[in-house]
């Protein structure tokens, strides 16, 4: 019977180790740079993985369905997941450092020990983020985004397209010309227009979505100052011009827990706006009475009232 694609195995690396003796001398060289870096090999493109090895795309198109795959874009995702397993696995296994509990106990205990755990590892990350973000470079992303022509933030995916709605709302309210943008091409158009005295702010927790990556290249290539909130030993962070560093670590957080990393990067994100709104002065100060006159007419004064929350 003909094998579904649910029932075809996924394990690349292992099957690769066992196929080295039958296998042709270009395969072994390919076999070898996927086995040596595989994470690299995901990311590259037949014609760069060619130009490497000295071998013809049709001989690594050959190569992949020798190894069970229909093609190269078959192999490299089967690849991700393999390789996302293995790190999940890690991680699981990271964080088995708890005595096990009964499942009478683990479900007496549960709920005070879920909110005690998800407290402890949102104060870690904000606390560790405290600690590593540098001052200097807090003022100087502030002092190009209060002089800057326009702002534009990016951020991909889930928790980092909603960092960068926050960080337009944080932002819109000092009367600073801002805009966001959370998918790939409009992300490429808006960075192709813009030009020097212009800030781009990026935000990503993992600081190496391709879109992302592209968007700095282009904002760069076009004179705009690029800032990230990021793991400074990211692409991303390295690559832009200032790097407000929120690091990837370790956080002791459950698989189904959400990742306390966002508070750190929200922490961030208002430590710049702080920043900007000391920066921008009088001008700031203005336009928030402006929007506080506005909010009152919906519901009167309210003490304290955050502005735009």
């Amino acid at each position: 019977m003909k094998k579904t694609r649910a029932q075809e195995p996924t394990d690349i690396l292992p099957r690769l180790e066992r196929m080295m003796d039958s296998m042709t001398r270009s395969e072994i060289r390919i076999a070898r740079k996927l086995l040596e870096s595989p994470s690299e090999f995901v990311r590259s493109s037949v014609r760069t993985i060619a130009s490497d090895l000295g071998v013809s795309e049709p001989t690594i198109l050959r190569f992949c369905r020798a190894v069970g795959c229909e093609g190269f874009k078959d192999l490299k995702f089967r690849l991700i997941q393999e390789l996302a397993l293995t790190q999940a696995m890690s991680d699981q296994a990271a964080r088995a450092t708890r005595p096990t509990m009964s499942a009478s106990e683990l479900a007496a205990s549960a709920k005070v020990a879920n909110d005690d755990r998800l407290f402890e590892t949102i104060i870690e990350a904000l606390t560790r983020t405290r600690e590593t973000l540098s001052n200097k470079d807090v003022l100087s992303a502030a002092q190009a985004i209060a002089k800057a022509g326009r702002v534009v933030v990016y951020g991909i995916g889930g928790s980092s397209a909603a960092l960068a709605t926050e960080a337009h709302i944080r932002l819109f309210r000092f009367n600073i010309p801002i805009m966001v943008f959370t998918d790939g091409y409009t992300q490429r158009m808006s960075a192709a227009i813009l030009s020097e005295g212009d800030v781009a702010l990026f935000i990503s927790s993992t600081g190496r979505p391709r879109e992302l990556q592209e968007s700095l290249e282009l904002a760069k290539y076009y004179k705009a100052t690029c800032i990230a909130i990021t793991d400074k030993e990211t692409p991303l962070g390295r690559d832009a011009d200032i790097c407000l560093h929120v690091g990837l670590q370790v956080t002791g957080a459950e698989e189904i827990q959400p990742n306390p990393m966002r508070f750190a990067q929200l922490y961030v994100i208002d430590r710049l706006a702080y920043a900007v709104a000391a920066v921008v002065g009088e001008r700031a100060h203005v336009a928030l009475r402006k929007m506080r006159g506005s909010v009152a007419w919906l519901h009167g004064i309210t003490p304290q009232q955050p502005i735009g929350d």
